[in-house]
């Protein structure tokens, strides 16, 4: 009796300190693994707002850089309000070179869209898209092509006009008033963003050829998938 009394005993305690153990080493296996999820969390978050391809990076910084000097320039409080005309009569003083505020912020700009189509997120993108859409954007650039064309040789034809009523003095304060805008529009500053959409509505067309043909190659391992 005493031994089997003294071996009950000892299972007993074996059974407990076991238990002892597991709960003490629980805590520390949970706080381990909860700092590994905080951890890849951490991870998926900062890498999913964080860009690391080169022409997302370029597409933000130029982007970024385009808006700072199209809204440092493009306010003024005295009168008359010429809209533009803060961007065209300023200078920006750079290393080797003088440029007006908004023909730097077209080349800026552009070449920020530009990266942007080229990321492969936006890539991706396009290869993913429904015909109907993708052939509806096509449609879309061809029109602003075809728009944004009309209005250079436009503004051309005003510009020139324009000099030859001025007797050709400064080409940079030539004015539109028409059709009965509330405010004058300064002819360069319009000239130079509609030359902007034309530009940005050809390599859209460029853009939306080029990923056509990719689609194409990429449709048979698709349909023998």
């Amino acid at each position: 009796m005493r031994g089997s009394r003294n071996g009950l005993i000892s299972d007993r305690t074996e059974w407990v300190t076991s238990a002892l153990k597991m709960k003490q080493g629980t805590p520390k296996r949970m706080e381990g693994n909860g700092g590994a999820g905080v951890r890849s969390l951490s991870g998926l978050v900062a890498g999913s707002f964080v860009p690391r391809d080169l022409n997302n990076i370029l597409s933000i910084a130029f982007g970024l850089l385009a808006f700072t000097v199209l809204l440092s320039y493009s306010v003024k409080v005295t009168a008359p309000y010429i809209v533009g005309e803060n961007l065209v009569l300023a200078e920006i003083y750079l290393p080797g070179f003088v440029i007006k505020p908004i023909t730097l912020f077209t080349y800026l700009f552009f070449v920020s869209f530009a990266f942007g189509l080229s990321s492969p997120i936006s890539k991706s993108r396009f290869l993913r898209m429904g015909e109907n859409l993708f052939e509806l954007l096509y449609v879309l650039a061809w029109f602003f092509v075809m728009m944004s064309g009309f209005e250079v040789m436009y503004q051309i034809v005003l510009w020139s006009a324009g000099l030859a009523v001025q007797g050709l003095q400064n080409p940079d304060i030539i004015v539109n008033w028409w059709p009965a805008n509330p405010y004058a529009i300064n002819v360069v500053f319009a000239a130079k963003l509609v030359v902007l959409i034309f530009a940005m509505a050809c390599f859209c067309v460029d853009y939306m050829r080029r990923m056509r043909t990719l689609r194409e190659k990429a449709q048979p391992t698709s349909d023998g998938a």
